[in-house]
């Protein structure tokens, strides 16, 4: 007898047991004892079902409330995915609500699941339904293993905060608190007695810590509670390790999060179940060893007078049905982030490689993005098609030098491209020449298609091919390599707001007074195989070409202007305006250049990580009033200042400065959309944090700021100042930056490239990478 001790077996246990219209399953029970722990739990629907519903509904109503409690600026929706971006009274008040609920459902699951594996273990059965009127009877059993829920979660939350503050001495408390659970894992054995009310606390405690030290029978029994429990621990916390594992692979998405939510659920209720089926039939078993006789057969325990007469283990489907409630919260998932009642800003997110300082996103056909990168003079632009959370692998021109994009109506891309046609060793008889390619949407999609299978077209971009400006020039022979490229002597950018393309470019030659040429370039047809040109010679010094260098925009009446930004020269006796604004029309008038004036110079408290500012300049754009807007950053300084015009030359402006906004380096980004107010791209970097500035007016006298993600920045990590901002075919925002995103936004393909003995980069080049956004919600859910 394992309990020396004597026992007072309740009356309502020493009735003897009515025998089951199966006398095979009778004898079986006599002779082996209750139901093995897995046919307790699972063949039977009622445990699961009884604790699955209250679970479910705890998290439907936990997710609802705490959503409902915290602020709108503290969560955001990535890939369909709930993520937290700041911390505050009314998060911890959200979570705090959301864990007693989660407790509560917990709790009175539990309690009701016992009730239904208690009858399972005495050859009767207890439905869901019959298992929750016990467990809203006991409210005392209910609120006790509610303490105790509530005890693991704020031990919890200890432990990860101790992790954070002291790692090496918590890892070395949990061993230590590992060890203490094994030990008294037989304690639980004490919940099955208290719920079946036979016994007192001190009682049960004590005759479930003797327990852990004995086998009863080797036929009801194979090993002790305590190991039967810590097997079924390791092996239940093993598979769920492996399923979150392989969820983890599965890319960021609705799917991935309705993944998670379920592996979430299920595996954390399977555990629960198997723990208190392993503690019933351990307290069963010895209840009917004390009620034997010497080696007579097993007197199996007495039906509670609340469980029905039959057993229903080998229903249908199990444990199935109760898990399968455990998926509603799960495919809820799925609408309420699409749904999004509470108004979270929502967007889908993706890490993509080789993300360089110049970089520009358009809209390509109705839900497709194309980012353009490079490091001109330096490295061969890429372009990455991107749907969603989605990228291409990396599309490799052919030249190196500045080049400017715009989406087509078709879906396809038209590219404005400098490229060097010289000889490099020469000294002589050099040339660039601009081209323009309009590449159509099946070509866009064969190129993609040969990227992938590396059966590349002759030339990069394909399409037609139009050379519209050149320019000759000759170098010295001490000149080195890089400045023979005129790479920080040229710039280009397109603009698709008239009927055909515009294109504004910039270059000067090497060596002499710093004369640059401006072409404006009309296309007379999409193809831009003909042309009418405007050209202007004036002072410009260059820079290393971004984004911001050079930008245009086309007014209603077929007014081209164009923003050109410049460096500062300390040798100039006349300093050369850091911004000029040229406008032209295609009838071959001269162009007016006007030079707003610029905010102050503010220095960054962040500079660039490259030691000197390489993405300064200026944005433009057309206004609701079809006129000119404007948002720059001079050269070295953090303010932002958006110049709107009034009038399509910019001869008169108004400017509103956006003080308090530490701009960095970051390249100025912003779009206006229906609504014609400006929103702003801002990367805080104190905070690490995208933000957008929302502007309340055209004229941007009054903003707010609201972090949409928290960026990952670190010594490991390679990030760029890239940053552009613009509007998708549906009135979006479209975002590039060149930071990774903190959180599970992985990486979508390796960088490839199609050059000469190409030899993949090492890890430190693989983390230069940057990310993009699209919104869900015109403002990316900003009002």
């Amino acid at each position: 007898m394992p309990d020396s001790v004597p026992q007072t077996t309740p009356a309502s246990q020493a009735a003897t047991p009515q025998p089951s219209r199966d006398p095979q399953r009778d004898a079986l029970r006599r002779m082996y004892g209750p139901p093995r722990t897995f046919e307790l739990a699972f063949l039977s629907p009622a445990p699961a079902l009884a604790y699955a519903v209250p679970v479910a509904v705890s998290v439907i109503l936990a997710t609802v409330v705490a959503l409902t409690i915290v602020p709108r600026d503290a969560v955001v929706i990535v890939n369909g995915n709930l993520t937290q971006l700041a911390s505050s009274t009314a998060v911890l008040v959200a979570s705090v609500v959301a864990a007693i609920l989660l407790c509560a459902g917990h709790a009175f699951g539990i309690t009701a699941a016992t009730h239904s594996l208690i009858a399972n273990a005495t050859d009767s059965s207890l439905p869901a339904r019959g298992a929750w009127r016990r467990a809203a009877r006991r409210p005392g059993l209910v609120a006790l293993a509610f303490v105790g829920a509530l005890a693991l979660f704020v031990a919890a939350v200890a432990a990860s905060i101790a992790l954070i503050i002291a790692p090496l001495w918590t890892i070395a408390g949990l061993v230590v608190v590992l060890i203490a659970l094994i030990v008294t894992a037989p304690l639980l054995l004490a919940w099955p007695q208290i719920v079946l009310g036979d016994t007192s606390w001190g009682t049960a405690l004590a005759r479930a810590w003797r327990s852990g030290r004995d086998i009863v029978s080797g036929r009801a029994e194979d090993r002790t509670p305590r190991v039967t429990l810590v097997i079924a621990a390791a092996l239940t916390i093993g598979v769920g390790v492996g399923l979150k594992l392989l969820a983890d692979l599965i890319p960021q998405s609705l799917l991935s999060g309705m993944v998670a939510v379920a592996v979430g659920l299920i595996v954390p209720t399977v555990f629960v179940l198997l723990m208190t089926a392993i503690a019933v039939r351990a307290v069963i078993v010895r209840e009917e060893s004390r009620a034997r006789i010497g080696t007579e057969p097993i007197v199996p325990h007495a039906a509670p007078s609340w469980a029905a007469p039959e057993p229903d283990a080998g229903t249908r489907g199990g444990a199935l049905v109760g898990l399968a409630v455990l998926l509603v919260p799960a495919l809820l998932a799925a609408p309420l982030a699409l749904v999004n009642p509470w108004g979270f800003v929502s967007y889908s997110a993706g890490t993509v490689t080789e993300f360089k300082d110049s970089v520009s996103i358009v809209s390509v056909g109705d839900d497709r993005t194309a980012v353009l990168g490079g490091n001109p003079g330096y490295d061969l632009n890429t372009l990455k098609l991107c749907e969603g959370a989605t990228c291409s692998p990396v599309l490799t021109m052919s030249s190196s030098l500045s080049t400017a994009t715009v989406g087509t109506d078709d879906g396809g891309l038209f590219t404005a491209q400098w490229r060097f046609v010289g000889d490099e060793e020469d000294i002589a008889d050099n040339r660039f020449e601009l081209d323009a390619i309009s590449t159509s949407a099946d070509e866009l999609r064969e190129w993609d298609d040969a990227t992938t299978a590396e059966e590349l077209p002759s030339q990069l971009p394909p399409g037609d091919r139009t050379t519209v400006a050149g320019l000759d020039s000759t170098f010295d022979e001490d000149d080195e390599l890089d400045s023979r490229t005129v790479a920080d002597r040229s710039a280009v950018a397109v603009s698709d707001d008239g009927e055909h393309p515009v294109i504004a470019a910039v270059a000067r030659r090497t060596g002499g007074p710093p004369v640059a040429t401006v072409w404006i370039i009309f296309c007379d047809d999409d193809a831009c195989s003909s042309t009418t040109t405007t050209t202007t010679s004036l002072e410009w010094i260059g820079q290393a070409p971004s984004r911001a260098s050079i930008d245009v925009v086309v007014t209603e009446d077929g007014t081209a202007v164009v923003t050109l930004a410049d460096r500062f020269d300390s040798r100039s006796d006349v300093p050369i305006p850091a911004l000029r604004v040229i406008s032209a029309k295609a009838d071959g008038a001269e162009p007016r250049v006007e030079a707003p004036p610029l905010a102050a110079a503010v220095e960054s408290e962040y500079p660039s990580s490259m030691g000197y500012d390489i993405t300064f300049g200026a944005q433009i754009e057309l206004g609701a009033d079809g006129l000119p807007v404007i948002l720059s950053r001079p050269e070295d300084s953090s303010e932002l200042r958006l110049i709107t015009c009034a009038d399509p030359t910019c001869s008169s402006t108004g400017t509103s400065d956006l003080s308090g906004y530490d701009a960095g380096s970051r390249t100025p980004s912003f779009a206006i959309d229906e609504s014609g107010r400006p929103l702003i791209a801002f990367v805080d970097e104190r905070r690490a944090s995208l933000d957008l500035l929302d502007c309340a007016d055209a004229g941007c006298t009054d903003l707010e700021s609201r972090s949409i993600a928290t960026l990952a920045q670190g010594e490991d990590l390679w990030s760029s100042d890239a940053l552009s901002l613009s509007l998708d075919a549906r009135g979006n925002p479209i975002i590039a930056v060149g930071d990774r995103l903190v959180g599970d936004v992985k990486q979508d393909v390796a960088p490839t490239s199609q050059d000469a003995g190409y030899v993949k980069p090492d890890n430190r080049e693989e983390q230069w990478a940057g990310t993009v956004i699209q919104c869900a919600d015109s403002r990316c859910g900003l009002k």
